[in-house]
């Protein structure tokens, strides 16, 4: 293999020779030299009262549909400021040098915006004096590599060198709440779930009204009888009423034995004739109803006035609750219900970190010389521009500003309270900041809520999540996807979670489970944390003996005896209230192939817990993937590189050459480990790359 005449020269501050080092604006002098264009760079100094070199780049902007060989592509670091440049040599490659590393050929931009470079311009060697120009940017070459540090969390898709946890040490069942007959709690100590997706959970039932004993169950009268049943520690969004997603003591919620309608759901009534028992005229109808998790709901003293009580439920207010109206309290010994809530919202977010919308002017209320409470339009408020009461502006009460005109602001709730009851007739108005939230399914919204929450979840900062990438996981998982499935050919988004929570147990266990449902791994790197799907993807960076360490490589086979040719995946089924179903791949031919080595028809199995999968369809396409991969991938290779400052991740794609192995021709490898050794030299293990393993 050729190795281009400018790979490897070292970096040099100012260096304009080959021969004694080179910085990125030196190797792209060189660079053009060597096919034929000599560009003078005027001294910096000609250029300082000049807008010439910065104003150049807006004529050129970057457009990656229509680069060309040989062109310059100047980068902008994260204030905006140019600060590298690069020369584009087709297919996809581009040479550059950083400071303080050897210069080299990166594949795409993957590496750059890594180290918190973004392309602005590009520019081509038939327009030398405005590369002249651009050249002579005052700080533009000193962009830093920036060293990575790589660790991962669990998930089954880190698990791939090594045979997959059995189902015993994997099985996790704590993070998920109620594996068994998910029976009504009436215990007030044991903590309510809380719930993403959709998830059915037999919730809490604290509140159950005095039956009146002097009553004899009939028709007329009957015996009435209310329970307040808890869902969710959170709020809920929304209640699956269709689809037959009741059942009470295992009978669904339209069986006769309850009444000869069933129970009526949701029927159009108030909370006091839910409590009472009046459906319109009728009084002897069963019914359950519900009040949406709204942040402010909470079972009010006259409801509980009427019931028995235990106190306190965990994560209790604020939570969505059914009144569920009883007839015949002969047929309700043991009550148990289970239903299906759609569970907390989610913060949304793009590319650049949480969405936010501002609300100007909001008319919050007129006060009445009594209320001090109002409520904002919005939840989950960032932050309140102006606040005015009949025109005079508030301000938030702080440590050392509690009296006169200030008040306090629920940013979670959006409420707004003030020390003193607004007078009657005067208007408030605010304006305002606040994070959109919505229910989802997607796992990159899931884990990124419990990767941020500080009262839920582990509480990071914005800052510390890299928005690039979990935008990705987010588009990835959402993207349609058609295969062959148990039902045919499915259309369906790629990658979905359900899953309910119980915080007793650390939230890294549920955010291992979560990362399992989409295949992906959480790894921190220049400081942020990252997601990252294990998918289909191209190469970002090539190796052979011109970055391999020599004496450091070794390639072998991997041993085929452990690797499964049949999977067996639990998940948790929403067809059937969430109880573990089983889902099974084969891959018959590679079967056969061992039949006479292995014996047992040459069947080699594993089996994985799926806690956050709810569909047939999903769990089959992940243990698909894990079988394609299994059977396909047949090379494992470790090496150390000599190139410092190599922004590389775990699950990253690379090419490899190597003497040692002729057949290869930049054969595509997935990076499953990084590690640093003593020296400060990257260990990298691969396994073989399987483009078709991934649905």
């Amino acid at each position: 293999m050729t190795i281009h005449p400018l790979v490897n020269i070292p970096w040099k501050t100012g260096g304009r020779d080959p021969r004694l080092g080179l910085d990125c604006v030196g190797l792209a002098l060189a660079h053009l030299h060597s096919i034929g264009v000599n560009v003078s760079v005027p001294p910096t100094s000609s250029l300082l009262n000049s807008s010439r070199p910065a104003s150049v780049l807006a004529l050129h902007p970057f457009d990656r549909a229509t680069l060309t060989a040989n062109s310059l592509v100047f980068f902008a670091d994260d204030s905006g400021r140019p600060a590298h440049v690069a020369i584009y040599l087709g297919g996809d490659k581009f040479l550059h040098t950083l400071q303080g590393c050897a210069s080299r050929i990166d594949r795409g931009l993957t590496l750059f915006r890594r180290v918190g470079l973004t392309p602005v311009a590009q520019i081509t060697p038939e327009h030398a004096q405005d590369i002249a120009a651009a050249l002579s940017i005052p700080g533009l070459g000193w962009a830093t590599a920036i060293l990575l540090i790589i660790s991962i969390a669990l998930s089954a898709a880190t698990a791939f060198l090594t045979p997959r946890p059995k189902i015993g040490q994997f099985r996790n069942e704590s993070g998920r709440y109620g594996f068994d007959q998910l029976w009504t709690q009436t215990n007030p100590t044991i903590p309510l779930p809380d719930l993403f997706g959709a998830v059915s959970v037999a919730g809490n039932c604290p509140y159950q009204s005095r039956v009146d004993r002097s009553q004899t169950p009939g028709d007329p009268p009957h015996q009435k009888a209310n329970k307040i049943v808890i869902l969710s520690q959170g709020p809920i969004e929304d209640f699956q009423f269709d689809s037959n997603q009741i059942k009470i003591n295992g009978l669904l919620h339209s069986d006769p034995h309850w009444h000869p309608s069933g129970y009526a759901l949701n029927p159009d009534q108030t909370k006091a004739a839910a409590v009472d028992g009046t459906i319109g005229s009728d009084t002897h109808r069963p019914s359950i109803t519900l009040y949406t998790g709204a942040h402010d709901i909470s079972v009010p003293v006259d409801i509980r006035a009427h019931y028995d009580r235990n106190f306190p439920v965990y994560g209790f207010p604020g939570c969505a609750y059914l009144v569920a109206r009883l007839v015949d309290s002969t047929k309700y010994s043991q009550w148990n219900l289970i239903a299906t809530p759609k569970g907390r919202l989610c913060r949304t977010f793009d590319a650049s970190g949480f969405i936010r919308t501002t609300i100007t002017a909001e008319a919050v209320g007129t006060g009445d010389g009594t209320t001090t409470r109002f409520k904002l339009d919005h939840d989950d408020i960032e932050t309140i521009s102006s606040l005015t009461v009949a025109g005079t502006p508030f301000s938030p009460i702080s440590a050392d500003h509690q009296a006169g005109n200030v008040f306090h602001l629920n940013r979670t709730k959006g409420f707004i309270e003030f020390i003193t009851p607004p007078p009657p007739s005067a208007a408030i108005t605010a304006s305002y900041t606040y994070f959109p939230r919505s229910w989802t399914r997607n796992p990159a919204r899931i884990l990124i809520y419990l990767l941020t929450e500080k009262i839920n979840g582990k509480g990071f900062p914005e800052d510390k999540i890299d928005w690039e990438a979990a935008n990705a996981l987010q588009t990835h998982c959402d993207e349609l996807v058609t295969w062959q499935t148990h039902a045919g050919t499915t259309t369906e988004p790629r990658y979905r979670a359900d899953y309910a929570l119980d915080y007793r147990k650390p939230v890294q266990d549920h955010i291992r489970a979560i990362l399992d449902a989409c295949y992906s791994v959480l790894i921190a790197a220049n400081g942020k944390l990252v997601l990252k799907p294990r998918a289909a993807a191209e190469p970002v960076f090539a190796f052979d003996t011109s970055n391999i360490l020599a004496g450091s490589f070794s390639a072998e086979m991997m041993d085929r005896s452990q690797r499964a040719n049949r999977f067996h995946i639990f998940y948790h089924s929403l067809e059937t209230f969430s109880a573990e179903t089983e889902v099974v791949r084969d891959n018959p031919d590679d079967q056969a192939d061992r039949a006479e080595r292995l014996g047992n028809d040459g069947v080699v199995e594993e089996t994985l817990r799926m806690l956050a999968v709810s569909t047939q369809s999903q769990a089959e396409r992940l243990g698909e993937t894990m079988l394609r991969e299994d059977i396909g991938s047949r090379w494992i290779v470790d090496f150390k590189t000599t190139v410092k400052g190599l922004a590389l991740q775990v699950f990253d794609i690379i090419e490899i050459s190597h003497p040692s192995q002729p057949a290869w021709t930049s054969k595509k490898f997935r990076i499953e480990s990084i590690e640093m050794d003593e020296n400060d030299y990257l260990k990298i293990t691969a396994s073989e790359y399987v483009p078709n393993a991934y649905i």
